[in-house]
């Protein structure tokens, strides 16, 4: 948004002065606006884009202070937007690529988001350069705004970044026992991708629905093991992100069986999908690759099927809310802080809150994008003149109203979305603290549900 500020000043404010008299809009073949006018007074110069910039920069000086506005519409996280804007602006992994191959595409997603998570750190610095997995406790914010950032650049990396990050990370995270479940090892090994993770929610038969799925985690209570089970093509784990390629985990969502047979609903076990050192499926686990899409194919989509897949039930089953009593005189007896199976679903989902607002942010970032690569080269695009120099092309379309009211709602709508967007994430992360009472946290989730389509409907348009 700096660039077209400057060259293409105050494209929000339309030039109501280029309007005829009797109504009519001012376009060569009626007569000349002052538009027109000054555009003649100086177009002999315009030659070529880069002169056009500068004309139209002198024709519109800026108005307002243009590093105000950046400061106010990033929001939060300045130096380290700056820092990552700069970084993948003089990396050449960042340059764009075309006409390369599925899995080409693939890998230049995974050594991207490599490039970011492990970029040498500046000195006397303690933390991640750009994003961990960790700022969920720390600094919440931060991982949204590396996401818009991210979004800059390419859509397939920012979705593998959600992922990892809030999906797979986040959720083992906050449902996860420090000690039991992780450690900060682990942690560490999430932030560097050595240990790169899916989000096993969505199934073939149970989109939106998925508190019904049908997989599996049943209690064996002799071996203290969960058996995780696929019992029908219709309970495949499908579309899961990172999954096809470089997932060795999956935060597996199952209905949890207890040694009596009781269903307890919907939770989190964390599963190794992949062996460490081959990659290759665990045993019992079935991976599909589901191939090309109409984009991101950067973006390594598969399927997943377990049969009788056994995991410790200890450290497996995420257990911040739930657990099995185990110990000498013990029976395994399922526990959980949270009355039934329905809000026991919403609890272990919640990581799906925070990933609207992380995919929010990316679809912000690529907005902002659009907005002004379209600005930049309406400013640039020369068209045929009509005034003293008729019939050569020195006029930039920005020039004509027709042109401004086409950019100018989009922009707003730009603005609008960037102010909706930061208060719903300050919101969200003001809330998290009181995340268990019901009614004080329905307040993030209506936000984070509305502001997702909001922006995602204005980057599609």
């Amino acid at each position: 948004m700096e660039y077209s500020a400057r060259n293409g000043v105050n494209i929000l404010e339309v030039d109501m002065r280029s309007t005829l008299n009797h109504g009519r809009p001012t376009t060569p073949s009626f007569a000349k606006s002052r538009v027109h006018s000054a555009m003649d007074a100086a177009m002999p110069s315009a030659t070529s884009p880069q002169t056009a910039r500068e004309i139209w920069s002198q024709l519109y000086p800026v108005e307002f202070d243009v590093r105000s506005m950046k400061h106010l519409l990033d929001g939060d996280n300045h130096a380290m937007r700056d820092d990552l804007r700069h970084f993948m602006a003089t990396n050449k992994l960042f340059r764009p690529q075309y006409d390369i191959s599925i899995h080409q595409e693939r890998e230049l997603a995974l050594q991207r988001l490599s490039a970011i998570c492990n970029a040498p750190p500046h000195a006397h610095a303690t933390a991640r350069r750009f994003i961990s997995v960790r700022d969920f406790e720390t600094n919440p914010l931060r991982i949204f705004a590396a996401h818009e950032i991210a979004g800059l650049a390419d859509g397939s990396m920012a979705t593998k970044m959600t992922v990892q990050f809030n999906l797979f990370g986040g959720t083992v995270l906050r449902l996860g026992v420090k000690g039991v479940n992780y450690d900060d090892a682990f942690l560490s090994d999430i932030d560097s991708l050595r240990a790169i993770g899916c989000f096993g929610l969505t199934e073939l038969g149970y989109g939106n629905n998925a508190v019904e799925m049908e997989t599996t985690a049943k209690y064996d209570q002799e071996s203290r093991q969960l058996v995780i089970h696929t019992p029908s093509i219709r309970a495949q784990k499908y579309w899961i992100t990172n999954s096809a390629i470089h997932a060795q985990f999956c935060v597996v969502f199952a209905q949890l069986v207890d040694g009596a047979g009781m269903q307890q609903g919907v939770h989190a076990v964390l599963v190794r999908i992949r062996d460490h050192l081959t990659m290759h499926p665990a045993n019992g686990v079935v991976i599909h690759d589901m191939g090309h899409k109409m984009g991101c194919n950067g973006v390594d989509n598969g399927k997943l099927s377990f049969f009788n897949v056994s995991v410790p039930a200890k450290q497996a089953l995420l257990r911040k809310y739930s657990r099995f009593d185990e110990g000498e005189h013990k029976n395994g007896r399922f526990v959980s802080t949270v009355r039934g199976t329905r809000e026991r679903f919403l609890k272990v989902a919640d990581q799906l809150l925070s990933g609207r607002l992380c995919i929010a942010s990316m679809m912000l970032g690529t907005c902002k994008l659009a907005l002004t690569i379209a600005v930049q080269y309406a400013a640039t695009r020369l068209c045929v003149s009509s005034g003293a120099h008729a019939g050569k092309s020195e006029m930039p379309i920005l020039a004509y109203q027709l042109q401004r009211n086409a950019l100018a709602p989009m922009a707003a709508r730009v603005v609008a979305c960037n102010v909706a967007l930061e208060y719903c994430k300050r919101r969200w992360a003001a809330l998290l603290v009181r995340s268990d009472e019901a009614k004080v946290w329905r307040e993030a989730v209506v936000l984070c549900c509305a502001i997702k389509p909001l922006v995602t409907w204005t980057a599609e348009e």
